[in-house]
């Protein structure tokens, strides 16, 4: 707005044919060449945080949209398939993959949902191992009680620290850069397995990284 004003004015005074001398004096006063310069990255820090408000809207409108009586018997250990096959196709960086247990395993839910969680917590690993500037190691296993499953990835990345343990699933929470995270994939994450009556939970591993563990009730006998 500041910017908008002192344009006007030194256009004014241009179009009313004042005297160069007075121009010049009127530029430098007005800082005229500075603010020519700064309106560049103005711009794009103004697109940028049009598309982070997209991203958050766009979140938000998917979580609200969720439909608890959508449900089915959903195989965890093919959305988690699904998830990585996806996660692989959309990032550059070459990652591995090791399965301590693929059995198909039956919950109740949305595919669509679970395996949006998937990713999203597949992504943060990936994220997390990044700054370390070593290969990522994604460790996945699915295991069961007589009444549950439990989805847990293991990443080999530096881990999260003890004062955000408590937060990283609170809306607008991002550890991550300005400009790279909106602080919403947790979150609604969190949201999605809750709905589901489940749990998302997270933690140090005793051999380094961070473990993400889904903890999911087991599709009753017959369900379809």
């Amino acid at each position: 707005d500041r910017y908008v004003q002192r344009l006007r004015t030194y256009l004014e005074a241009v179009h009313a044919h004042e005297p160069p001398a007075q121009l010049e004096a009127m530029r430098k006063k007005l800082r005229i060449d500075h603010m020519l310069a700064d309106l560049p990255s103005l711009i794009e820090g103004t697109m940028e945080g049009a598309q982070r408000t997209t991203d958050i809207l766009n979140g938000l409108k998917r979580f609200s949209a969720m439909d608890p009586d959508a449900r089915a018997s959903v195989d965890l250990a093919e959305v988690a398939e699904r998830a990585i096959h996806w996660i692989r196709k959309g990032v550059t960086t070459a990652f591995e993959v090791h399965w301590d247990e693929r059995t198909p395993c039956q919950v109740s839910g949305s595919g669509g949902q679970l395996q949006q969680v998937m990713m999203n917590l597949l992504q943060n690993a990936l994220d997390a191992v990044a700054s370390t500037q070593q290969m990522p190691e994604l460790h996945v296993s699915i295991t069961r009680s007589p009444t549950h499953a439990f989805f847990t990835l293991r990443d080999n990345g530096p881990g999260v620290a003890d004062v955000h343990l408590s937060r990283i699933f609170d809306p607008f929470f991002t550890t991550k850069p300005v400009g790279k995270g909106t602080g919403l994939g947790l979150s609604i994450s969190y949201g999605i397995v809750e709905q589901h009556g489940g749990t998302l939970s997270a933690r140090n591993a005793p051999q380094g990284g961070a473990d993400f563990v889904i903890e999911l009730p087991l599709a009753p006998t017959g369900m379809p």
